[in-house]
C-alpha cells in the first residue's frame, strides 16, 4: 500500500490495524471518501461540485479498461481483490456526497442524516462484512458508521454515545478519532488520542 495516500493520521492508524488482506480495500474506501469530501469543501458553486461528482459516477459505471488511466484511485480500484464490492461502495459514497453538496451546508437538513448513514454503510458496513463475515450486528455497525460520519463532517459526536465494535479495531479507531466530551478542551482531546493509541495496542 502506498504510504503517500491521502489519509489522515487516524485513518492511517486504522488501516495499519486492519486485516492484512483487507488493508488495500479499506484504504481505498477512506481515500475515496476523502477525495469526495475535498470536492464538497471547495469554494465553488454547488452545480460545479455536482458535475465533478457526476464525473466519478460516470467513470465507475465503465468497465475498468475504459476508465482514465491517469487517475490513481481508479487504477488501484481495478487491481484490488475486492474491486466489485468497492465499486458499489464507491457509488454509494458519490450518492451520499451529492446529497451533502445539494443542501449547501444546511447541517439540519434530513439529507445530511441520510447521507451519513450511506457513508457509514459504505465504509463501516463493507469492512465489517469482509472482516467478520456478517457476525457483527448490522445495527451496531450502522450506528458506529453514522457516529464516525457525523464526526468527520465536524458535527458534534459525544464520547457517551460511542459504542465500540468487538473484533473491529480499525472501525473503533475511526470512531475514537471524533469522540469528544461535550466540554472537551485541549487536554480532553489529548486523552482521546491516548485512548486511541491504547486501543490500537491492546484492543481495550
Amino acid at each position: 500500500m502506498d504510504a503517500k495516500r491521502n489519509l489522515s493520521p487516524p485513518q492511517r492508524l486504522a488501516v495499519a490495524y486492519a486485516q492484512r488482506d483487507l488493508r488495500e480495500a479499506f484504504s481505498l474506501l477512506l481515500e475515496f471518501d476523502n477525495r469526495l469530501m475535498a470536492i464538497a469543501a471547495k469554494g465553488q458553486e454547488s452545480l460545479i461540485k455536482q458535475l465533478r461528482l457526476a464525473w466519478w459516477r460516470d467513470q465507475l459505471k465503465k468497465d475498468y479498461i475504459d476508465r482514465p488511466k491517469g487517475e490513481p484511485l481508479l487504477a488501484q480500484l481495478a487491481i484490488c481483490d475486492h474491486s466489485l464490492a468497492l465499486v458499489a461502495a464507491f457509488q454509494s459514497l458519490v450518492d451520499a456526497w451529492e446529497q451533502i453538496v445539494a443542501v449547501e451546508g444546511d447541517i439540519e437538513s434530513p439529507a445530511i442524516l441520510v447521507a451519513n448513514k450511506a457513508r457509514g454503510d459504505a465504509i463501516f458496513g463493507s469492512y465489517a462484512i469482509w472482516a467478520s463475515g456478517g457476525r457483527i450486528s448490522t445495527e451496531a455497525v450502522r450506528a458506529a458508521g453514522e457516529f464516525w460520519a457525523r464526526g468527520s463532517l465536524g458535527l458534534l459526536v459525544l464520547a457517551t454515545d460511542l459504542k465500540l465494535l468487538p473484533g473491529l479495531k480499525p472501525l473503533n479507531l475511526l470512531q475514537l478519532a471524533y469522540a469528544v466530551d461535550g466540554k472537551a478542551n485541549g487536554h480532553a482531546r489529548f486523552r482521546i488520542f491516548l485512548r486511541m493509541s491504547w486501543h490500537g495496542l491492546t484492543g481495550m
